[in-house]
C-alpha cells in the first residue's frame, strides 16, 4: 500500500498534479504573538481534586439520513442550536472576496460548508452553504490581555484548553458556542506563587503551555470585570468548565502527554443592550446580515442541484449566465453601484426564504458523508497549508491542536504574501474549520474570465483532505448512489477512498477549495504544504 508521498509522485508522473512550481525559501508566516501580559500580585490556592469525570468523544455518524441522530447536522456531524432549522433547505449565498474592502465578510464563520472558487483576474469567490443554525452577532468583548494572534503549537508534553462564552449558561461547551480572546492565562508549578509561564487566549479562546511530564501544575484564568465564570464540572471533562468560579483557578493537575481539556466557561457580567461591531467600518452595525454579496457564476448551477430545494442568492449576473441559474432572489447594493460591498441580506430574510423553499412531503436530505472523530490511518503531517490562487489571492491555514481546527489567514492582495487572521465580521473571531479539502476538478471556459467548475452528476476526481493535523489523498464524487437513483435528486458531493469506500470527515465544518485538475500540491517539509492553482486553458 502506498503512503501519501509515494502517491503524490505517482500522480505527478500520471499527469494528475502540475509540474513542480517554484518553492520559496521560507513559508509565509502570520503576525507575531503579543507580548506577555502582566503578572498578578496574588495567587489563590488550588482547589482539591474532584472525582475524575468521564471523557467525551463525539460519536461517529452518517452516511445516510437515518444514521444521524435527531438534531445532528448531516453537513457537520454536530448538534445544532435549533433542531427545527434542519427541516428547512439550505440558503446558498455568493460572498465576495475582492476587493479587500469586502473583508472581513459576514457569514462564512457560521456556514457548515464554504466553497472557494477561482473567478478570473486573479480573484476567488466564496459560496456559503447555510444550513442548520443561522448566523448571529456574538459579543466580541476580549479579556484584560491582548488577543493572541499566534496559533498555539506546543511541542512534547503540553497543557491547554479553550475559554468559551457560555451563552446558555449550562456549564457545558455546546458546538455552536464561540471562544473568547484576550483572557490572561498563567501556569503555576505546585506550591509556587510566581507563574512559570503566561500567555493569552486567541480570538477563538485557545491557549497552550509546554510542560514537564509528571510535574504538578495549576492554571489560573484572569477574565477581568467583563466576565464571570460559569458553573464548573458539569458533565464530561472535555466539555465542562474547570475554573473555580471565585478564584478562576483549576485544581492541581499532573502533566502527561498532550491534554487540551483545561477549559473555562465565561458569562458576560452585563450583556450590552447593543452589541459593539468587531470592525469600525461595518456599514450596518445595527443589523445581523450576510455579505457582501456578489454576482452569480455558472458553477452555482451545480451547487443548487447538490442541495435540493435550496435558495440560491447572488447580486445580479450577466444575461447569458442568469438564464442558466435557478435562483430564488437577487440582492442589489444599498449605496449605489459605485460601492461594491453593500449588497447584504438580513438573517431574518434568510430564515423566511428557507421556510418558503421547504417542500411539503419532501424532507431535506443533505446526508451522504460519514463523520468520525478519530483520524483514520495513512495520513501525513500537515500543520499548515499555503493556498496560492494568484500572487494577489493567497491564504494560509494553520492547525491549532488545542481546538483541533485549521485557522484561516489571508493576505492583503498586494503580492507580498504577508498573512493576518481572517475573521468573521459578526463575531470578530478567526475563521476556524475542522476540515479543509482541496478538490481537483475540471474548469470549463464558458467565455473569457467566465468558468464553470464541473461538479455535475457523475463527475469525480482526486482531492486532498486536511484534518487533525494530517493530510490524506482521497477522492471526491458526485456519482449517484441508491438514494439519488431512487429519488432523481442529488445530494452534496461525498468523499471516498480510492476503492469507493466513504472517507470520514472530522465532525465540524468544511472549507472546500476548488482547484483545476492540473494544480500542484507540494510537500514543503516539516508538515508544511502548498497548493498552487494553475489557471484553466
Amino acid at each position: 500500500m502506498y503512503n501519501l508521498r509515494q502517491l503524490l509522485v505517482i500522480l505527478t508522473l500520471a499527469g494528475v498534479t502540475a509540474c513542480a512550481v517554484e518553492t520559496p525559501a521560507v513559508l509565509p508566516t502570520p503576525e507575531p504573538a503579543p507580548t506577555s501580559p502582566a503578572t498578578p500580585t496574588l495567587v489563590p490556592s488550588p482547589t482539591p481534586s474532584p472525582t475524575p469525570q468521564p471523557r467525551y468523544v463525539t460519536p461517529p455518524s452518517g452516511p445516510e439520513r437515518e444514521d444521524f441522530p435527531p438534531g445532528i447536522n448531516p453537513l457537520t456531524g454536530l448538534e445544532v442550536q435549533d433542531a427545527t432549522t434542519l427541516d428547512q433547505p439550505a440558503v446558498l449565498i455568493s460572498i465576495s472576496n475582492m476587493p479587500v474592502t469586502a473583508r472581513p465578510q459576514a457569514g462564512p464563520g457560521f456556514a457548515p460548508w464554504v466553497f472557494e472558487l477561482f473567478i478570473g483576474e486573479g480573484t476567488t469567490r466564496f459560496m456559503g452553504v447555510f444550513y442548520g443554525d443561522f448566523p448571529r452577532r456574538v459579543p466580541n468583548l476580549p479579556g484584560p490581555c491582548e488577543v493572541n494572534k499566534s496559533t498555539p503549537y506546543p511541542a512534547g508534553h503540553w497543557l491547554g484548553g479553550r475559554l468559551w462564552l457560555d451563552e446558555n449558561q449550562n456549564g457545558m461547551q455546546d458546538s455552536w458556542e464561540v471562544g473568547v480572546g484576550g483572557i490572561c492565562v498563567r501556569l503555576y508549578m505546585a506550591g509556587e506563587t510566581i507563574p512559570q509561564q503566561e500567555t493569552s487566549t486567541t480570538s477563538n479562546g485557545s491557549y497552550a503551555f509546554s510542560v514537564e511530564e509528571g510535574k504538578s501544575y495549576a492554571i489560573a484564568f484572569d477574565a477581568g470585570p467583563v466576565y464571570t465564570f460559569t458553573t464548573p464540572n458539569v458533565g464530561d471533562d472535555d466539555r465542562d468548565s474547570d475554573a473555580d468560579p471565585t478564584s478562576g483557578q483549576t485544581r492541581l493537575l499532573t502533566a502527561a502527554g498532550a491534554d487540551s481539556s483545561w477549559d473555562a466557561g465565561l458569562i458576560l457580567s452585563n450583556p450590552p443592550a447593543v452589541l459593539p461591531t468587531p470592525i469600525p467600518e461595518d456599514i450596518a452595525p445595527e443589523r445581523t446580515y450576510v455579505g457582501p454579496i456578489r454576482s452569480g457564476r455558472l458553477t452555482y448551477r451545480d451547487f443548487s442541484l447538490m442541495f435540493p430545494h435550496s435558495c440560491l442568492i447572488f447580486a445580479s449576473a450577466a444575461g447569458d449566465i442568469l438564464e442558466r441559474l435557478d435562483y430564488c432572489e437577487i440582492i442589489y447594493g444599498e449605496k449605489g453601484a459605485a460601492t461594491p460591498n453593500t449588497a447584504l441580506i438580513d438573517v431574518s430574510h434568510m430564515r423566511a426564504l428557507a421556510k418558503k423553499n421547504a417542500v411539503a412531503g419532501q424532507p431535506v436530505n443533505y446526508s451522504g458523508n460519514r463523520f468520525d472523530p478519530l483520524p483514520p490511518p495513512g495520513g501525513v503531517p500537515a500543520n499548515s497549508l499555503w493556498v496560492f490562487y494568484h500572487s494577489y489571492t493567497q491564504s494560509l491555514w494553520q492547525y491549532d491542536p488545542v481546538l483541533g481546527q485549521y485557522l484561516r489567514f489571508l493576505d492583503d492582495a498586494d503580492g507580498k504574501g504577508r498573512f493576518h487572521p481572517h475573521t468573521e465580521r459578526l463575531t470578530g473571531r478567526q475563521l476556524a474549520f475542522e476540515n479543509v479539502i482541496l478538490i481537483l476538478a475540471d474548469y470549463k471556459i464558458f467565455r473569457p474570465m467566465q468558468y464553470e467548475v464541473d461538479l455535475s452528476v457523475g463527475q469525480q476526481g482526486f482531492a486532498y483532505l486536511l484534518r487533525d493535523g494530517q493530510i490524506y489523498l482521497i477522492r471526491w464524487s458526485a456519482v449517484s448512489r441508491a438514494w439519488e437513483q431512487k429519488t432523481g435528486l442529488m445530494r452534496p458531493i461525498h468523499f471516498t477512498t480510492a476503492d469507493g469506500q466513504l472517507f470520514p470527515l472530522k465532525p465540524g465544518r468544511t472549507w472546500i477549495c476548488l482547484l483545476t485538475a492540473g494544480s500542484g500540491i507540494q510537500d514543503l517539509g516539516d508538515g508544511k504544504w502548498k497548493a498552487t492553482f494553475i489557471q484553466p486553458e
